[in-house]
């Protein structure tokens, strides 16, 4: 891809953005009220939801922060009850990170108010037009697949 089309694709992927990332926030963040959840937050949500229990050092290395900073981040995560901390059973002195029931409860909201906000997008589109856009995301969730298949241990690489 050269950078014509590369700055072609980052402004239609921008007009698609801001038509649809604001609905989709405000809807996800109306229940928490007043205490949203954080960006970061966000994505260490998805990457544990792509790991085998990492441990703390583990995860402050795939999401690029201090093993103190990523400490008070799973310390909130810990309070807002979307992830738990097990002891390992191969290292007592490890403790795991994993997503609980609510941080899964809540990155599957998120991925439904995503669907619905670009469902109303794609409600402009023609059925013909629907269609070819649906087969691309097909195809780009296989692409993703394959991706996290190829990377095991790190998904979160690009």
């Amino acid at each position: 891809m050269d950078n014509v089309e590369r700055d072609r694709l980052a402004d239609d992927l921008g007009d698609f953005r801001r038509a649809l990332i604001p609905g989709f926030i405000l809807q996800l963040l109306r229940g928490f009220e007043g205490d949203e959840p954080s960006v970061i937050q966000i994505a260490t949500l998805y990457v544990l939801d792509h790991s085998a229990l990492p441990t703390l050092r583990e995860l402050a290395e795939r999401i690029d922060r201090s093993v103190s900073a990523t400490s008070r981040l799973v310390d909130q995560l810990v309070r807002r009850g979307m992830v738990d901390r097990h002891e390992d059973p191969d290292d007592r002195r490890a403790r795991r990170i994993a997503l609980t029931e609510s941080g899964t409860d809540f990155l599957r909201g998120f991925e439904r108010a995503r669907a619905d906000a670009q469902l109303k997008v794609m409600a402009h589109l023609t059925a013909e037009e629907r269609e070819i856009v649906t087969r691309a995301m097909s195809l780009l969730g296989e692409a993703s697949r394959r991706r996290t298949h190829a990377h095991p241990a790190h998904p979160e690489i690009c």
